[in-house]
C-alpha cells in the first residue's frame, strides 16, 4: 500500500513538479508564440501596401520583390502572393531547417506555422488578393528549447516521469482526438460545407468530444442549408438585376435617375440617343435644364418642386407633361416626360422616363389638318367650314345686344365642270379644281374664309358683313377671277361659277338653313345660264320646292308609264310629201293633264332623270315603228332629241345598240337630233360618240343650228347628215334682213358640205316661200302640222303630198 502510496506520492510529486515545469514552459511557449505572431504580422504589415499594389495591378515583378523581402525574416521558408482569383503572382520556397528536436518543436509549436493576410483596397470591390507565409518553427523554437531544456534538465528526475505521464495522458485523451477534429475541419470546403465530413469515433460517441462533434455536425447542416439559401437568393438577385439592366438598356425610352433639382445621376443608352449625345459622352452630372428650351425651364422646375413636396406624403405620385428639348446636336424635339419619386431611397431621388414624341406629334398635327382640310386643294373642308360658320354665328348671337351685323355665305358651283371631268379625265378635273382654289384664295380678304364642300362646290364665308352689297361685290370679284382661261396640261379651259348668296339672320340662323338656302340661290343662278350670282329669296324657295315636287312626280311617271309621244311631220319642199317625223315627249299627269316640257325637261336634265326618260323615248319609238310596219304604214324616219347629258355623260352608244337589237329596229329609220351647243361642249368626245352612233346606221342632225358656235371648221369635223335652222332665224326671215341673210348662208353652207338642211318653226306662207327660194330641203312647223298622237299622224304619212294651202 505504502509502495502504492509512495508511488502515488512520487507520482504526484513528479506530476506536480512536472506540472509547474510544464506551466513555466507553457507560459514561455505562449509568450514565444505571441512574439512570433507579432513579429510575422509586423513583417506582413510592412509589406502589405506593396503586396496590395502588386495584386491590384497584377504586377508579378513587384510581387516577386515583395516575396523576396519577406525572406529577410529568417524563420520564413515559404511565401506566396495570390490575386483575388487565387492565381499565384509570386512564390518562393526554401528548404526548412531540420534537427533532432523536430518532435519537440512540433509538439510545442505544432508543424511549421502558416500566416495569411487579405489584401484590400478602398475601392468598392475591396479584396484584391492574399499574402501567405510559412514559418520554420524549428528555427524559431531553437532558443526556446534551449531554455526549456535547462528547466527540464534541472528537474528531469523530478518531472520526467510526471511529464511522460502527462504527455501520454493528454496526448491519448485530448490531443489526438482534437487533432483528428482539426484534420476533419480542414478537409471541409467552406463554400460547400458537408456535415458528413465530420466523423464521430465510436469510443467518443458518448463523451464530451462526441457531443462537440455532434453539435458541430448539426451546426454544419444548418450552415450548409443557410448557405444554399443565400447562394440561391444571390443568384435570384443577380438574375433579376441582369434582366432589369438588360431591359433598361434596351428600351427605346430614356430612363434617368435625377435629383430633385434635376441633376442626372444615372441614365440608360436611349437617353443619350434622345438627347443627341455621342456614344462616348455621358449626361451624368448635367441637369435636364441644360437640354430645355428657355421657356420650358419654369415648367420643369415647378413640376420637380411639386413632386418633391407630394413625395413626403403617402401614395404614388407621378407627373406627366411635354417639354420642348434642344438636343446636343441643336435639333429641336418634343419629349413626353414622366416623373416619379423613388421610394425608400437614402437620398431623395426621382426617375424620369423620356419619350421622343416629335414624330407622333407631327402625325397628330397632320391628322388634325387632314380632318379639317380638303386633300386636293388644301382648303378647309365641309366640317371645318361648318365649325367656322357656327362660330361666326355664335359670335353674332352673343354680341347681338351690343351691335348688329350679318354673316354671308357664297355657295359656288362650277358650270359644266362635270363635262370637263368626264370627258378629259379626273386628273385634268383635279388640276382645274386646284387652279380654281388658288384664284379664290387670291380674291378673299383676311376676314373671309374659303373652302371646298366637295366635288366642284366651294363656299366662301364672310363673318362680318357690313353691307349686303359687299357680298355682291365679292361675288362679282369671284366671277371676274374665274373668267380668264385656265391652262391645264396645255389645254385651254373655261369655267364659270354659279353663286348663291344667303345672309344671316334673314335667310337662316344655322349652318344647315343657310346652306340649304344658298344652294337654292345657286341653282337659281345656274338655271339662268350660270356665270352669275343670285341672292336667296323666298320665291326661290318656293321654286325649289316646286322643282322637288316635279322631280318626285317624274320618278313616279316613269314607274306608272305616264309619258306618251307626239309626232310632228317634216315635209320635203321638192315633193311636198312627209319625209320624216320628230318624236316629242308629252307628260299627261292624272288630275292635271299635260305638263309642259318646259317645266319638266330642265328638272330631268338637272336631276339626271333625262337618261331614263331618253331611254324610254327610244324604246317607244322602236315599238311604234314595229307597230306601223305591221300596219303597212310607209316607212318614215323618226327624229329623236338627244340631250347634252345623254351625249356626254352616259353610255349612249351601248344603250341604243342594245335597244335596237332587242326591238329588231333598222337603225336607218332613226335620226338623232343633237343641239349645236351640246356638240361643241367637248368637240372631240362628241365627234367620237357621234361617229360610233353613225356606225350603227343612225343618222345625225344638228338641232337649233345658228344659236351656238355655227363654225364651218367644227361642222367638217362632225359626222352629221343634217342641220336644222333654229326657229329664231326662221321666224323673222321676211321682216329682218339679218335673219334672212343668216338663213341663206346656213342653207348654202350646208349644201356645200353635202348636208341636208331643215328649217323648223315654219308658221307662215311667206316663210315657206322664202325657204323654197333659198332651196331649203325640208321644213317643219305649225304651218304643216302641230305635234300629233301616233294614231293621228298616220294620215299625214299616207298622203301622197301635202297641200299647204289646203291644210291651212
Amino acid at each position: 500500500m505504502s509502495v502504492k502510496q509512495a508511488r502515488i506520492a512520487v507520482g504526484l510529486t513528479l506530476l506536480i513538479g512536472l506540472l509547474f515545469s510544464g506551466i513555466q514552459i507553457m507560459w514561455d511557449l505562449r509568450e514565444e508564440q505571441h512574439l512570433i505572431d507579432r513579429t510575422v504580422n509586423q513583417v506582413l504589415a510592412t509589406l502589405r501596401e506593396s503586396a496590395t499594389q502588386a495584386a491590384y495591378g497584377l504586377d508579378e515583378t513587384l510581387a516577386a520583390r515583395v516575396v523576396s523581402g519577406i525572406f529577410e525574416y529568417d524563420p520564413v521558408y515559404e511565401a506566396e502572393l495570390r490575386d483575388n482569383f487565387n492565381n499565384v503572382l509570386a512564390r518562393k520556397v526554401e528548404q526548412p531547417s531540420s534537427s533532432n528536436r523536430a518532435f519537440l518543436t512540433q509538439l510545442m509549436f505544432g508543424e511549421n506555422q502558416e500566416y495569411e493576410i487579405a489584401l484590400q483596397t478602398d475601392a468598392p470591390s475591396g479584396l484584391v488578393g492574399h499574402l501567405r507565409v510559412k514559418i520554420d518553427t524549428d528555427l524559431i523554437a531553437d532558443g526556446f528549447l534551449n531554455r526549456a531544456s535547462r528547466v527540464l534538465l534541472s528537474g528531469i528526475l523530478r518531472n520526467l516521469l510526471l511529464g511522460l505521464v502527462l504527455v501520454a495522458f493528454f496526448y491519448t485523451t485530448l490531443t489526438k482526438p482534437l487533432l483528428g477534429i482539426a484534420a476533419q475541419l480542414r478537409k471541409i470546403d467552406p463554400e460547400k460545407p458537408d456535415s458528413a465530413a465530420i466523423d464521430i469515433p465510436t469510443h467518443h460517441s458518448r463523451n464530451e468530444l462526441g457531443m462537440i462533434l455532434q453539435t458541430m455536425r448539426s451546426l454544419m447542416e444548418r450552415v450548409s442549408t443557410n448557405l444554399d439559401r443565400l447562394l440561391e437568393a444571390q443568384k435570384t438577385v443577380r438574375d433579376r438585376e441582369n434582366r432589369l439592366s438588360a431591359i433598361v438598356q434596351n428600351v427605346a425610352d430614356g430612363i434617368l435617375t435625377i435629383t430633385p433639382n434635376g441633376r442626372i445621376v444615372e441614365h440608360n443608352a436611349a437617353t443619350k440617343e434622345i438627347l443627341g449625345m455621342l456614344r462616348d459622352e455621358t449626361a451624368k452630372g448635367r441637369t435636364l435644364h441644360e437640354f430645355l428650351m428657355p421657356h420650358a425651364i419654369p415648367l420643369l422646375e415647378h413640376s420637380l418642386e411639386e413632386l418633391a413636396a407630394h413625395a413626403q406624403g403617402s401614395g404614388t405620385v407621378e407627373k406627366r407633361f411635354t417639354l420642348p428639348i434642344i438636343r446636343a446636336d441643336q435639333k429641336e424635339i418634343d419629349v413626353s416626360i414622366a416623373l416619379r419619386p423613388i421610394p425608400d431611397s437614402a437620398t431623395p431621388l426621382m426617375t424620369a422616363v423620356l419619350n421622343d414624341i416629335t414624330v407622333r406629334k407631327r402625325y397628330e398635327e397632320q391628322l388634325i389638318y387632314m380632318a379639317n382640310h380638303d386633300t386636293l386643294t388644301n382648303l378647309p373642308n365641309r366640317s371645318m367650314l361648318e365649325r367656322s360658320l357656327s362660330d361666326a354665328l355664335q359670335t353674332h348671337k352673343d354680341s347681338a345686344a351690343k351691335r348688329s351685323g350679318a354673316t354671308a355665305i357664297l355657295f359656288i358651283d362650277l358650270d359644266r365642270f362635270k363635262v370637263i371631268n368626264d370627258s378629259l379625265g379626273h386628273d385634268v378635273g383635279d388640276l382645274l379644281l386646284r387652279a380654281v382654289a388658288l384664284r379664290l384664295q387670291r380674291v378673299i380678304g383676311r376676314q373671309e374664309i374659303v373652302g371646298r364642300l366637295g366635288g366642284d362646290e366651294f363656299l366662301i364665308i364672310i363673318p362680318e358683313l357690313k353691307e349686303t352689297q359687299d357680298a355682291a361685290i365679292l361675288s362679282q370679284a369671284v366671277l371676274d377671277a374665274l373668267a380668264p382661261s385656265f391652262d391645264i396640261n396645255g389645254r385651254v379651259l373655261f369655267v364659270t361659277p354659279s353663286i348663291g348668296i344667303a345672309l344671316y339672320p334673314s335667310d337662316g340662323d344655322d349652318f344647315p338653313a343657310l346652306m340649304r338656302n344658298a344652294d337654292t340661290a345657286m341653282y337659281s343662278a345656274k338655271s339662268g345660264g350660270g356665270g352669275t350670282y343670285h341672292f336667296f329669296t323666298k320665291t326661290m324657295n318656293e321654286s325649289a320646292m316646286a322643282r322637288l315636287v316635279i322631280e318626285n312626280d317624274l320618278r313616279e311617271a316613269l314607274v306608272k308609264d305616264q309619258f306618251e309621244l307626239h309626232y310632228q311631220p317634216k315635209v320635203d319642199l321638192r315633193t311636198n310629201r312627209v319625209c320624216g317625223l320628230e318624236a316629242l315627249i308629252r307628260w299627261k299627269q292624272p288630275g292635271r293633264g299635260y305638263i309642259s316640257p318646259m317645266q319638266f325637261i330642265p328638272v330631268a336634265e338637272e336631276t339626271g332623270l333625262i337618261g331614263k326618260i331618253g331611254e324610254w323615248v327610244f324604246r317607244e319609238v322602236c315599238r311604234q315603228i314595229a307597230e306601223w310596219d305591221a300596219q303597212s304604214v310607209p316607212a318614215t324616219p323618226i327624229a329623236i332629241n338627244l340631250s347634252p347629258r345623254q351625249l356626254i355623260e352616259g353610255r349612249i352608244t351601248e344603250t341604243i345598240s342594245r335597244i335596237l337589237a332587242e326591238a329588231n329596229t333598222p337603225a336607218a329609220r332613226i335620226v338623232l337630233e343633237v343641239t349645236e351647243t351640246a356638240m361643241m361642249q367637248e368637240i372631240k368626245k362628241s365627234a367620237t360618240i357621234l361617229e360610233e352612233l353613225r356606225h350603227l346606221g343612225l343618222k345625225i342632225a344638228v338641232d337649233d343650228f345658228g344659236t351656238g358656235y355655227s363654225s364651218l371648221a367644227y361642222l367638217k369635223r362632225l359626222p352629221i347628215n343634217t342641220i336644222k335652222i333654229d326657229r329664231s332665224f326662221v321666224r323673222d326671215v321676211t321682216i329682218d334682213a339679218d335673219d334672212a341673210a343668216i338663213t341663206r348662208t346656213i342653207i348654202a353652207m350646208g349644201h356645200n358640205l353635202g348636208l341636208k338642211v331643215v328649217a323648223e318653226g315654219v308658221e307662215t306662207h311667206e316663210q315657206m316661200h322664202f325657204l323654197r327660194e333659198c332651196d331649203c330641203d325640208e321644213v317643219q312647223g305649225f304651218l304643216i302640222a302641230t305635234p300629233l298622237p301616233a294614231g293621228d299622224v298616220v294620215d299625214y304619212i299616207r298622203r301622197p303630198s301635202i297641200d299647204i294651202q289646203t291644210e291651212l
